[in-house]
């Protein structure tokens, strides 16, 4: 009996041990792995509503009172819509899903239930995609079937997009989502939010987008419309296993594309849906718990009208855990009330406590800023003013670029054979200068109507070229000094305080489009370069002691910290282009003779300079980084395949631009104006480099940034082009006075 006894507490002890072990073995798993621990915690549920085409002026107290709730109580922001191709649904929400710019190609979006019989096919969804794919779907609901079609051609492009990566670092972690609702119209399916939903092998573990979704109204004249009793019995009915909600409201997109109405019925229609989704949302809110859960509303793409306006923001509302009262923003835009497409995935990550484990999301979380009160009239009037912009940017530009060139025809014309019209051309020379100053403040005049801005913009040219040739008594190359000296000035005040000027100008970026957000851009980067170095050389001219050099040198490493620095200028091309042009101006006016190991050293003190800068970049906390800083830990981590990318893309950009931009005109001009002046008038350029020494020395550096510029620039031939703006200008100016006066005379 006693040894039966020991044999029993012999087992019961190895039993113990055997649970002791599993307990242990399971949390060191989970110390190694911290992902499954917040895979197993109750992290609360995130709800994505799609709402295509809505636009932030829909969002009212009394048209749409459960979204305007929501913005009252949480954040919104208003989102770029940058892809690979166009702004339409299907590009928006591949991008959104993925986190980085994307698109689809020759048949969009093909998706469906796993159990839909698709009748051109001859077989269901399920079939049609192991067949394509090669991938068993198991008990997926949902399936993208021509994954095969965008994956294999996203990865030919020129990114790092990975189709799916949001719901496929969810899957990674033991997260699972639901897909509910589709676009489907009359005349075609449209089910754009799978490819939001969806993980990398085009799957989506629940839901349904089929025809149980949508309902075929007597009352309208719509052929679908959501049936939004249903989707929201399916929300309930997947609570228990599903993490993700991403439900498609596509009714305002329909009426994109239904029948034309008269327009006050289109209206009330309009009106209609507008409550129908606003009553969804407020049950979705009412469901859920905002000390837990996260409810967020976003708009893939902009409606017809407001891109006939030019304005291609959509709205996004975020509300419940995470999120307070403010506007949006985020370290990808840096910009109040502004957000890219690319940062919803990383926020609906982070809101689990995941990252992006592919390293392929460019996008980065979005953040509340509770100073920014009264969002919402904020968002609008950002809205109005950046389609404003928009409008007014291929006019004023166009324009400008077609007065540059008649100009500096014509100006050939009076040097060559009409040299009495000098007195008339040289002012008109000079205003050529004074444009770009007159465009930092365009938009801030409060005018109702876009032909007001033009006139504006050309009445205050004159007015600015009248004053200033009144101030320096006619003296075309004085004004010009001036004209210089304002434009640097005001340059550097703007970027010390924000670039507001440069982000509200027609010269400045497009948010819109995502390409950049802040700092000074690439019209503004030739312009600051042109007219630093320009305004240097006069300066040496009239005060040729070589102690100004020092000063000199000082005051282009600061003009070099304006562009380059990421909290500044953040022009990571400009942080060589810069450097080097300014390098060389130095050399020249200081006669100091280049030779090849100079170059050698010039090239070492730019790569310093320009390393200096990203390694700083780089250190910052990830919130605080520019796109000069991420690229940067980008090709950290993915090698020299990644600077190939990235390489091979601003290459590819830049060539595309010098086929297609307007400013290839001022550049081709200029070369042609230059090699002129070489020859014709005969001894006219020798002349002036005997009389204005300095200033032709300082015309050799403008030369090199252009140069660099349209070399390295992804917008190189943008950033060239208004560069040499100063280099042609002053040439003009002083060899037709130099023809006129035939004397050596300072102006």
């Amino acid at each position: 009996m006693k040894s039966m006894g020991c044999l029993i507490s012999t087992n019961a002890w190895c039993q113990w041990l055997k649970y002791v072990l599993i307990v242990c073995v399971g949390l060191a798993s989970m110390m190694l792995n911290p992902q499954l621990v917040s895979a197993t915690e109750d992290t609360g549920k995130a709800y994505l509503l799609v709402v295509d085409k809505l636009t932030i002026y829909d969002i009212d107290p009394s048209r749409t009172p459960q979204l305007h709730k929501l913005v009252s109580e949480g954040g919104v922001g208003l989102a770029s819509s940058r892809t690979l191709r166009g702004k339409n649904v299907l590009d928006t929400s591949l991008t959104i899903g993925a986190g980085n710019i994307g698109r689809v190609y020759g048949n969009g979006i093909l998706a469906f239930n796993q159990n839909e019989y698709l009748e051109d096919r001859g077989k269901t969804a399920g079939q049609l995609y192991r067949n394509l794919t090669g991938i068993d779907p198991g008990q997926t609901c949902c399936l993208l079937v021509n994954l095969p079609e965008i994956s294999t051609a996203i990865a030919q492009e020129k990114v790092t997009t990975l189709p799916g990566a949001m719901g496929e670092v969810l899957k990674n972690n033991g997260y699972s989502v639901c897909l509910l609702g589709n676009g489907d119209t009359g005349s075609g399916q449209l089910r754009a939010a799978a490819v939001i939903a969806m993980d990398a092998q085009g799957q989506i573990p629940y839901g349904d987008i089929g025809p149980n979704t949508v309902l075929n109204p007597d009352d309208s004249f719509l052929s679908y419309e959501t049936n939004y009793q249903y989707l929201y019995e399916q929300v309930k009915q997947y609570g228990p296993t599903t993490d993700l909600y991403v439900v498609d409201l596509a009714d305002l997109s329909r009426l994109e594309t239904a029948d034309k109405a008269f327009d006050h019925i289109a209206l009330q229609e309009k009106e209609r849906r507008l409550k129908m989704i606003d009553a969804f949302v407020g049950q979705i809110a009412q469901s859920i718990d905002p000390t837990h859960d996260l409810l967020m509303v976003v708009s893939p793409s902009p409606n017809r009208e407001q891109t006939q306006n030019k304005n291609y923001f959509t709205p996004v509302i975020a509300w419940g855990k995470g999120f307070t009262t403010g506007g949006m923003t985020s370290a990808a835009t840096q910009r109040d009330l502004v957000v890219a497409n690319t940062d919803i995935a990383p926020t609906i990550l982070e809101f689990f406590g995941l990252t992006d484990d592919t390293q392929t999301m460019i996008g980065r979380p979005i953040q509340i800023d509770p100073s920014i009160q009264g969002a919402l009239i904020e968002a609008q009037q950002l809205t109005t003013q950046a389609s404003t912009v928009n409008r007014l940017r291929v006019p004023l530009i166009k324009g400008y670029v077609v007065f540059h060139i008649i100009i500096i025809l014509l100006a050939v014309v009076t040097l060559f054979w009409m040299a009495k019209l000098a007195p008339l051309i040289k002012p008109a020379i000079v205003a050529l200068a004074i444009v770009p100053l007159v465009y930092l403040f365009s938009n801030l005049l409060p005018w109702s109507a876009d032909w007001m801005y033009i006139v504006m913009v050309i009445v205050l040219t004159l007015l600015v070229t009248l004053v200033l040739m009144k101030l320096t008594r006619h003296n075309a190359y004085q004004a010009f000094v001036v004209t210089l000296f304002l434009t640097v000035i005001t340059l550097n005040i703007d970027l010390m305080t924000g670039s507001h000027l440069i982000q509200n100008s027609v010269l400045g970026y497009d948010p819109m489009a995502g390409a950049r957000y802040y700092g000074i851009g690439n019209e503004y980067l030739g312009i600051l370069l042109g007219s630093s170095i320009a305004l240097a050389g006069s300066f040496y001219q009239k005060y040729p002691q070589r102690g100004w050099l020092l000063v000199m040198a000082l005051f282009f490493a600061f003009q070099s910290v304006l562009m380059a620095s990421p909290q500044l200028g953040a022009q990571s091309d400009g942080m060589i282009t810069a450097p080097a042009a300014f390098l060389i101006t130095l050399l020249m006016l200081g006669e100091i003779r280049i030779r090849p190991q100079t170059i050698l050293w010039i090239l070492a003190g730019v790569l310093v300079v320009a390393g200096g800068f990203t390694l700083y970049d780089m250190t910052r906390p990830l919130e605080l980084q520019s796109h000069i800083g991420r690229a940067a830990n980008q090709i950290l981590l993915g090698g020299w395949s990644e600077a190939g990318t990235i390489i091979t893309r601003k290459a590819a950009m830049n060539i595309k631009l010098i086929g297609s931009t307007i400013w290839s005109w001022v550049f081709m001009v200029t070369l042609l104006v230059l090699a002129l002046l070489v020859f014709r008038p005969v001894g006219a350029m020798q002349q002036l480099g005997q009389d204005k020494p300095y200033v032709v020395k300082a015309c050799g550096g403008i030369i090199t940034g252009a140069l660099i510029a349209l070399i390295i620039n992804d917008s190189g031939i943008v950033a060239a082009s208004t560069t040499s703006i100063y280099l042609v200008v002053p040439l003009l100016i002083l060899i037709l006075h130099y023809e006129a006066q035939r004397s050596g005379n300072d102006l």
